[in-house]
Order: structure tokens, then C-alpha cells, then sequence
């Protein structure tokens, strides 16, 4: 009788655990979130774009833009909405309800950099920047994303993902794709 109650109650579980696995972790891509943020702004809106993922969007490379992390040729580089450190352990989906962007000033840009180039071994910019924006992101759990954009040019720089520390093996490497 336990054995016939054991096997009854496996398969109950069994048979409702895809239900509520996709109920708690799918993205919706078509009906997304009322909350969700579909547009990228500025300049991160130039250089990427919002990818459809299982577990909510993630922020990928546009269209004529290559990006590639600083230790690695072969990874996808991209933002997902859980990049943050604190998510582990969360229940997806995952998607940014708050993006906003700001250009720094030309001095203000400086002091960045040289902050980051204390904390980021993998950042090294060489020489002047042409311009520097920060992009603030939200998720649907409040976790805060800071992602600095340091650029050489228009069509080649830098974004640093802070979730929330600034870390060397979060550094994508943008350019522009040159026409062939």
C-alpha cells in the first residue's frame, strides 16, 4: 500500500513539476512584462540590442558591432538581466525594468577611467577617450547593473559590467564591424 501511495504521489509530482518549472522560469518574448524594457538607450542602444533569452532578455551585440571579453575569443559576451552577483539562487525570468544612460563630462570621464583602471586589470584604454557613458539597470528584482562605456571613437571602446563590483572577467571589447 506505501508502495502504491509512493508511486501515486511521483507521479503527481511528475506530472505537474513541468507546469510549474515553466510557469516560474519562462520568458514570455511575445507578451512581455508590463515593466520590461523592450529599447535600449543611447549609446548602449547603438552598440547592442535586447536578445530574447529562456530566462528573460540579455543585452548581445548589434547588428555591425563584434564584441568579445578580454580573456576570450570563443564566449558569447552579453548582459543578462541576472548578471547581477546577488541573483543566484532566484527564480527567473529575469528582465530590466529600469535602463538609463548618461554621458560624462570630459573630466568626469577621466576620474572614471582612472578609477577603473585601479580595479580592472583587463581594462587598460591606452590614451584619451573621446567620451564616456554610464548605463544604470534595473531588474525585476531591484538589483542594481552599472555598465561603463568608455570609447576610443564612435566605433570602438569598452563595456565594464559592475553586478555591482567592477571584476576583470566582465570587460567586452566593442567595435564597429568595417564594411568589407
Amino acid at each position: 500500500m506505501v508502495v502504491l501511495l509512493s508511486a501515486c504521489f511521483a507521479w503527481f509530482v511528475q506530472a505537474h513539476q513541468e507546469e510549474v518549472t515553466e510557469a516560474t522560469t519562462a520568458y514570455d518574448c511575445e507578451h512581455p512584462p508590463a515593466d520590461a524594457i523592450t529599447v535600449l538607450p543611447g549609446l548602449l542602444g547603438a552598440v547592442g540590442r535586447l536578445a530574447c533569452l529562456p530566462a528573460g532578455p540579455g543585452i548581445l551585440a548589434n547588428q555591425g558591432w563584434t564584441w568579445r571579453y578580454t580573456g576570450s575569443f570563443f564566449e558569447l559576451p552579453m548582459i543578462p538581466a541576472h548578471a547581477h552577483e546577488d541573483s543566484t539562487g532566484m527564480v527567473p525570468p529575469f528582465y530590466f525594468t529600469e535602463l538609463s544612460a548618461r554621458e560624462l563630462s570630459a573630466d568626469e570621464a577621466a576620474r572614471v577611467s582612472d578609477d577603473l583602471v585601479k580595479v580592472v586589470e583587463t581594462y587598460r584604454p591606452g590614451s584619451s577617450l573621446a567620451s564616456m557613458t554610464v548605463v544604470d539597470a534595473i531588474n525585476n528584482y531591484g538589483r542594481s547593473i552599472t555598465v561603463f562605456m568608455p570609447m576610443h571613437t564612435e566605433e570602438k571602446g569598452w563595456l565594464i559590467v559592475c553586478t555591482p563590483k567592477c571584476r576583470s572577467d566582465y570587460v567586452i571589447i566593442v567595435s564597429k564591424l568595417r564594411p568589407n
